[in-house]
């Protein structure tokens, strides 16, 4: 007998239901189809037709765009990508608390417009561009169905860390539930696995694991998706409700290709009467002792002082950031929050010093700077606040007054604060 944990509450879902009813009970294609709608609370199957296609009628519609300009192969090609999502909710309500609750794969997402997800920056190919589009219209639709957030609490993202790797495990995401707290681990590797695999491992870490008959966000159609949780609950109904999403909620194949530079302007943009922005450019040139470097189209450029600092300078400050970055917390007092700020500093002079110095970085000299060998750490806060006021005051020497290295020596200010506070607790 056919029993459900949850009933189908899609076509699709009732579709499948009915083939299971008809391998069982040998009856016809259509007496199993209403009785599969009966269990999923319908008449029959014209009534669920006719219910589910009401319901429809009142989803919301998001868009989202994603650029891409091939510049590397030999058939060079540039476009525009835009595919239509219907959702129960609004894309603003859906991601009211931020880009964030999408997790990995909305996190190069802006949202251009109440209805409109667009990629921040250029994808490099034309296939590029796909699996960033169906990644972000996956996740909106599988966040749509389950309820579910990119895992932020720290006491789940701490849990999942503490399993360790997770065996033949690939393109791991973090979710929770909001209302619980419950987490769950999303686990996409290409290949798929033989029946019971990592059974040991998962009762010895007491998790459940489940792999839905539902394409998963990663690369849809070609990684296989397992979900993993201490919840038995929590997989049960999550895979219930990414099976009942309709194949038809998906986009399917190749949309139309729009020129590069053409502009998605989307209902919600139109109805608020603000114009669209353009996407961001590369800055170039000089400003107020700086100059612009790096940067694309749809990523801004940063800035750095015209003026470089002294070779010899740069061998000096780099091995003392190097050692603060490798002190611990427990002999020099260098919290995650400390460590955060000099790293900044120490990645963003590298960067600076080959720039200003570019043809002067031997092996030997590299290997004085800001990511020499290894290296032990301070042995006492006291000793890392000096190590720290020195990096300030090389680079005040070193440096003409300028934005971008006011803005370094915030995060050193910081950084030393942070650290008074903790030696004076």
């Amino acid at each position: 007998m056919v029993t459900l944990a949850t009933p189908p509450s899609t076509i699709d879902g009732i579709k499948r239901l009915a083939k299971s009813i008809k391998r069982e009970s040998c009856i016809t294609h259509h007496q199993a189809l209403d009785e599969a709608a009966r269990k999923a609370g319908f008449q029959n199957f014209v009534h669920a037709k006719r219910t589910i296609a009401k319901a429809r009628v009142q989803s919301f519609t998001a868009y989202v765009t994603v650029y891409w300009n091939d510049l590397h192969s030999s058939a060079r090609s540039s476009g525009r990508f835009t595919v239509e999502v219907h959702l129960k909710h609004p894309l603003s309500e859906l991601l009211a608390d931020g880009i964030k609750i999408g997790g990995a794969y909305l996190r190069r997402f802006k949202l251009e417009a109440p209805d409109h997800l667009e990629l921040r920056m250029d994808a490099v190919s034309q296939n590029s561009a796909m699996q960033y589009l169906d990644q972000a219209s996956f996740t909106l639709l599988f966040l749509n169905a389950t309820g579910l957030v990119g895992a932020c609490r720290k006491a789940n993202v701490e849990a999942a860390e503490n399993l360790g790797r997770v065996p033949e495990s690939d393109h791991m995401t973090g979710w929770e539930d909001p209302q619980t707290g419950n987490w769950l681990l999303l686990d996409e590797p290409y290949n798929s696995s033989v029946p019971g695999f990592r059974k040991e491992w998962l009762q010895e870490h007491g998790l459940y694991q489940v792999a839905p008959n539902w394409p998963g966000l990663y690369y849809p159609g070609y990684a296989v998706p397992y979900l993993i949780s201490p919840s038995q609950a929590l997989i049960e109904k999550v895979q219930a409700m990414v099976e009942g999403i309709p194949d038809s909620a998906y986009p399917m194949g190749l949309p139309q290709k729009m020129e590069y530079d053409s502009k998605f302007v989307s209902p919600a943009r139109i109805a608020s009467g603000k114009t669209r922005r353009s996407r961001t450019l590369p800055s170039s040139g000089f400003r107020n002792g700086a100059v612009a470097y790096g940067g694309a189209r749809g990523v801004r450029s940063q800035w750095r002082p015209v003026r470089g600092m002294p070779l010899e300078m740069h061998t000096t400050v780099g091995p003392i950031l190097h050692k603060l970055c490798n002190s611990s917390v427990r002999a020099a007092g260098v919290t995650a929050r400390v460590y955060e700020k000099l790293n900044k500093v120490r990645s963003r002079l590298e960067d600076w010093v080959f720039m200003e110095h570019p043809d002067d970085i031997t092996a030997e000299v590299e290997a004085k700077l800001y990511y020499g060998p290894g290296i032990d750490g301070f042995t006492t806060p006291q000793d890392t606040l000096k190590a720290i006021e020195t990096v300030r005051n090389v680079l005040l020497k070193g440096y003409e007054d300028c934005k971008p290295r006011a803005q370094m020596l915030a995060k050193i200010e910081s950084a030393a604060v942070d650290l008074r506070k903790k030696v004076s607790r």
